[in-house]
This record gives structure tokens, C-alpha cells and sequence, in this order.
């Protein structure tokens, strides 16, 4: 765990408050040892920062708020008096040499230069997808006009399928309501025949002498073959039509097949 940050007394005189980072140096100063340190002839032009400059803050140990003063290559850190007793013990550390620094600054020039060509890369790549996106907003554009003409399209159709085959249910309708209609009437006539041979035939008296009786059963049977006492033949009306179901998922996907030309596959999503 990260140790928190302490107040650091001052390097010169390891008793009043470090207040003063000396840039050269690489060391804490209080006020006092500050004047004294300038005016001194090897130190005078020596650059002070407050303690909380940035600057100063990149200097010092983040755990332990003393300047750093070696670096440790197995840890790839910085390290403070405190650090390397604490936390590098047996490691190999070395000074903070200009030449580690200039180590550093071409690893990181070079991860630069590797992020900028991966960022060329990927502006290139950019312009060609935008390219790609704006042809494909064109086809877009062009497929939803297909689709809602062949929409339309079938559209007319179905209103015309529909319409000749309720016209042609309305025909074989009337047609079947003829032919029942002629029917019962027929039916209707043969019963009214039968009545009036009916009421023909109680008028012969049973009592009548034989001629007079023979007379009246022939006019009867003269009678009887002026009715037309056919009986009518039951009509067929049949099925307007089979009726097949079909569950809807089927009717869907019937219709969906009437726009199975287009290609709708955009390629492979990828977040």
C-alpha cells in the first residue's frame, strides 16, 4: 500500500521545514538555508520552486516526499533514500544518468512514432470506411425505393386477386341461390298439383253405379295426366371453394420469399 505523502524537513539542516526545492541540488531547503545557499559564490544563480510547484512535485517521491536520487532497472522506477531501503533492497540501481534519460526519450519517441503510424493507418482506414458507408447509404437509399415499388406492386395485385375472386364467390353464389330458389319452387308446384288432385278425387261420390264411377276415375286419370307431377331432381350446389389453412408464420414467410432478391447481409457486425 502507497504510504502517504509526509512533511519533509529541510536536507541542510534536517530541522526546520523543507520549503524550497532547489533545482540544481535536487534537495529540500528551508527559508534559512535557502538565503544561505544563495549567497554563496557556486550556488547564487541556483533556481528555487515552492514545494507544491509541478515541477517540484515530479522530483520528489510520491510516498514519501524526499527528491528522487537513483533508479532502479529491475522495479523500472525511481527511487527516494526511503524508497530503496523499503522497498529495492538487493536490486541493481544506478545513478540517473543522462544517458538513462536518453534512453527513455527514444523508448518513448519510438512508441510515438509507432501510435502515429497505427494513427495514419487508421485514418486511412477511416476515409475508405467512410467511403464504404457513404456507397452503401446510396444502395440504401436506391433498395427502400425497390422495395416499396414492388411493395406497391404486389399491393395492386393482392387488390386485384382479391377483388376477381370475391366476384367470382358472388357469381357461383347467385348461381347456387338460382338453382335452390328454382328448386323449392318446383317442389312448391308439385305440392299444389297433388292438393288440387287430391280435391279432385274426394268430389267422385263412392256410391255412384259402376258406369257412373268408371266415368268420373277416367276423367280423374285425364285429369290427373295434365298436372306435371314430376318430381324435381335435388340440385348439387357443391363448395364455393376448399379451404386450407395455413398458420400465419407460413403466410409471412410466403410473402417474405416475394423479396428474397435482395441481399440484406451488411457483413459481420463487430463492436
Amino acid at each position: 500500500m502507497m504510504a502517504q505523502s509526509v512533511v519533509e524537513t529541510c536536507e541542510i539542516c534536517n530541522q526546520a521545514l523543507g520549503i524550497d526545492y532547489c533545482e540544481e541540488c535536487e534537495q529540500l531547503f528551508c527559508n534559512n538555508c535557502k538565503l544561505m545557499h544563495l549567497r554563496m559564490k557556486i550556488s547564487r544563480n541556483h533556481t528555487f520552486n515552492d514545494v507544491d510547484h509541478q515541477e517540484v512535485k515530479l522530483n520528489l517521491c510520491d510516498q514519501h516526499n524526499l527528491g528522487y536520487i537513483l533508479y532502479c532497472e529491475k522495479c523500472n522506477s525511481l527511487a527516494c533514500k526511503t524508497c530503496i531501503i523499503e522497498n529495492h533492497k538487493g536490486h541493481e540501481l544506478e545513478d540517473i544518468s543522462v544517458a538513462k534519460i536518453s534512453e527513455l526519450q527514444v523508448e518513448v519517441s519510438e512508441k510515438l512514432e509507432s501510435y502515429s503510424k497505427e494513427i495514419q493507418e487508421g485514418h486511412r482506414n477511416a476515409l475508405l470506411v467512410k467511403g464504404q458507408m457513404e456507397n452503401l447509404e446510396k444502395d440504401c437509399i436506391k433498395a427502400k425505393e425497390e422495395i416499396k415499388i414492388c411493395g406497391d406492386t404486389i399491393k395492386v395485385y393482392v387488390d386485384e386477386i382479391v377483388d376477381s375472386y370475391t366476384t367470382l364467390v358472388l357469381q357461383k353464389e347467385q348461381n347456387q341461390k338460382q338453382k335452390t330458389k328454382a328448386y323449392i319452387d318446383a317442389v312448391a308446384k308439385l305440392d299444389e298439383n297433388v292438393n288440387k288432385l287430391k280435391r279432385m278425387h274426394r268430389k267422385i261420390p263412392d256410391k255412384r253405379s259402376g258406369v257412373a264411377l268408371l266415368k268420373s276415375l277416367q276423367n280423374f286419370q285425364k285429369e290427373n295426366n295434365n298436372f306435371d307431377l314430376a318430381i324435381p331432381v335435388v340440385p348439387t350446389l357443391g363448395q364455393i371453394f376448399e379451404i386450407q389453412h395455413e398458420y400465419p408464420v407460413t403466410l409471412f414467410q410466403r410473402t417474405m420469399d416475394l423479396f428474397n432478391h435482395y441481399n440484406l447481409d451488411c457483413g459481420s457486425e463487430s463492436k
